[in-house]
């Protein structure tokens, strides 16, 4: 594995971290600050809407679980796709949902940051 595709992995693996850990901070830092989440839902929420509802426990994530990864990488652009499992609760309903996150990430100098993530029911 190239030495981006691994940055971006290593990034990919601190945000499902952070959302465990009800780390908002860490996702602020790691986020772009116009950073969407679309959801199964098809809702597109802004970066600060989301952290806040992991702050008052809207969504409180308990585990993740990555099934299978695969990254490419276009210049200074790279699309992560992860199979995944997640078990949360949203908006007081909990479930273990399998999904596909495809998430966008921008590289600016060394490092990458996501700048938007889409999640679809597997």
């Amino acid at each position: 594995m190239s030495e981006d595709k691994q940055k971006i992995l290593a990034v990919y693996h601190r945000i499902d971290g952070a959302m465990v850990n009800k780390d908002t901070e860490t996702l602020d830092d790691i986020l772009d600050d116009n950073y969407v989440l679309v959801h199964i839902t098809g809702y597109h929420q802004p970066k600060q809407e989301w952290l806040e509802q992991i702050d008052n426990e809207e969504m409180t994530y308990f585990k993740t679980m990555p099934q299978k990864t695969t990254i490419t990488i276009d210049g200074n652009t790279a699309i992560l796709i992860c199979d995944t499992k997640i078990d949360a609760r949203i908006y007081g309903f909990r479930n273990t949902w399998s999904m596909q996150m495809k998430m966008r990430f921008e590289k600016r100098g060394d490092n990458w940051y996501p700048v938007n993530a889409i999640a679809t029911s597997n």
